[in-house]
């Protein structure tokens, strides 16, 4: 569902597989008056969040983002989409990898307590981290040869061996990996150390006892091959650091390393967070069967986009997802792609150009939250917004206006009606119909509608979802008026109409002559078409407010609605 200037090809929408992204522009408002005792209670819940609970899997771009938050409700958003962004099944209601995780600080604290609290203990640490060994031996006794060689007479600190066949994003070694464990002069506290050989006890005395036992102190578990190991302190290191990285950090690494940056539920934390631009607007019209209909447009600028030249064409790319959510899950997600192919003069003519996508959902009325991703797959920059709607509802008895939808244009089309006959051999339903002894038709012919997100009846619209203006533009307004009162007796409804361009509070025109419209009862419908046109050249630059009133003079009822817009 695109729209726009300077597309020459556009292809067939590719659904894209996104996996939930990372968001830093959240919703809200900022509550300035809080009183200064529950600014703390709440900073200690999101330091205590910050500081002990996700420590050893933060990265320090998203541990960045989330100290510049100002409010408690864009911390809140920061958190959830945290975990949804490691969720391995983000399909679900259920996030495995977080109820993993809090297991994991669970298990550390009840098991790996040694005067400190277990989380923050090395053994505690490892275990959230990377969670249980896959194979593990302990020697909590301490004595000769567990480490080394059971016939030497080296004696040992009493030390654990956690191996693991595998680490995700671990560059130094691939396949297992031995980590050692060693509880010095039994003090009761593990430390990890970076070779075996520093559980040796007698290794800080001056005889030659301390190297009985072993030759290199770089030789590990007996059966261990030397070459599987480090070679040097350095490298040992080395592989210390990646090990303590941030699982987060890592995260963002494996991210990076795929072609592809998943939009849902991962984004490139070292891209900026509002390097791409983007404008969006929802609006709410009457829907069927008690439902709201919420057109979407997302619109981006082209000379904030990357094209690639190519066999003498521009090539760009942009990706879309919308996803919707209430209190329950995901209600809705749509994903889809936009390529264009433009030519060596369209190219240089682009920068007063746009890109659209829109889409169209009907909800339920009642609260969602709204997330909108874009992302420019040449140049890796992405955009994106979060926010809470308020989706309202509208009565079928209840006089009332939809939201008003700027337009750039809007033309008259001709409804395509596609024919669909279902015969009865194929419908367990008419057949089932047809044993109550009913008289069923052999054949059932259906037609079908095929619209596009922004057309009402006959009337498609381009939407202007910037709401900006220039001064050689007509500003183009669309709406729609719901349950009129029909006078039986007259047999029409009758509607005063008034449009009007307002600067703060001054008045700057009037949109035609406000005008009394007869509608006879025979073209009742649900919901009414209505707009109007207005030269923009009569504007000078600035913000204005677009007013909207109708009154049903049979009800003596007045309604209203206003939208703000930009002359440039």
């Amino acid at each position: 569902m695109f729209g726009g200037l300077a597309i020459e090809k556009t292809n067939k929408l590719l659904i894209l597989l996104f996996t939930f992204i990372f968001t830093f522009h959240f919703f809200g408002f900022s509550v300035e008056n809080k009183k200064e005792t529950v600014e703390q209670e709440l900073s200690k819940k999101y330091k205590k969040w910050l500081e002990e609970e996700v420590i050893y899997i933060i990265s320090q771009k998203e541990k960045d983002v989330f100290k510049s938050m100002r409010t408690d409700e864009e911390r809140d958003g920061f958190v959830k989409t945290f975990w949804k962004r490691r969720d391995p099944t983000p399909e679900t209601p259920f996030n495995e990898y977080r109820e993993e995780h809090y297991r994991r600080i669970e298990y550390a604290n009840k098991n790996f307590f040694e005067g400190r609290i277990g989380w923050r203990t090395d053994r505690g640490r490892v275990y959230i981290m990377f969670g249980p060994p896959d194979f593990m031996e302990t020697n909590p006794g301490g004595g000769r040869g567990f480490l080394f060689d059971l016939s030497g007479p080296t004696a040992e600190f009493p030390s654990e061996v956690w191996v693991y066949r595998h680490i995700p994003g671990l560059k130094t070694r691939i396949g297992r990996v031995e980590l050692t464990f060693v509880n010095y002069y039994n003090s009761g506290g593990y430390r990890l150390v970076s070779n075996p050989a520093l559980a040796n006890a007698l290794r800080n005395i001056s005889v030659q006892a301390r190297d009985v036992g072993y030759e290199d102190p770089t030789v590990g578990i007996p059966g261990q091959k030397d070459k599987d190991l480090p070679v040097n302190p350095l490298e040992q290191l080395t592989l210390m650091a990646e090990l303590f990285k941030p699982t987060g950090e890592v995260l963002e690494e494996l991210e990076r390393s795929a072609r592809l940056r998943k939009l849902k539920g991962i984004v490139d934390a070292q891209e900026s967070l509002t390097e791409l631009s983007f404008a969006s607007k929802v609006s709410y019209v009457m829907g069927n069967n008690d439902l709201t209909d919420i057109p979407i447009s997302v619109e981006v600028a082209a000379e904030d986009l990357t094209f690639e030249e190519k066999e003498g064409k521009y090539r760009g790319r942009i990706n879309f997802y919308i996803e919707l959510k209430d209190k329950a899950g995901t209600v809705c997600k749509k994903s889809d792609r936009l390529e264009m192919s433009l030519r060596e003069e369209t190219y240089q003519r682009r920068f007063t150009d746009y890109y659209q996508y829109k889409h169209r959902v009907q909800l339920k009325p009642g609260e969602y939250f709204l997330h909108l991703v874009v992302w420019d797959e040449y140049s890796g920059n992405v955009g994106y917004i979060d926010k809470r709607i308020e989706v309202p509802q509208f009565s079928n008895n209840v006089f009332g206006l939809s939201d008003i939808i700027l337009a750039r244009s809007i033309r008259v089309i001709e409804i395509k009606k596609e024919k669909i006959v279902l015969e009865l051999k194929d419908s367990s339903a008419l057949q089932s119909l047809e044993k109550t002894k009913l008289k069923v038709p052999k054949k059932i012919k259906i037609e079908a509608r095929d619209e596009e997100p922004f057309t009402f009846d006959n009337l498609e619209i381009n939407p202007n979802t910037l709401a900006e203006y220039t001064k050689n533009d007509e500003l183009v307004f669309f709406y729609q008026i719901y349950n009129p009162t029909f006078n039986i007796a007259q047999k029409m409804t009758k509607l005063l109409i008034v449009h009007q361009i307002w600067k703060n509070r001054t008045l700057i025109a009037t949109i035609d002559k406000p005008q009394e419209v007869h509608i006879p009862i025979e073209q009742k419908t649900v919901g009414l078409n209505s707009g109007a046109r207005y030269d923009s050249s009569n504007l000078s630059p600035g913000k204005y407010t677009l007013l909207v009133r109708v009154k049903d003079i049979f009800s003596d009822k007045i309604i209203e609605k206003k939208i703000d817009f930009k002359v440039k």
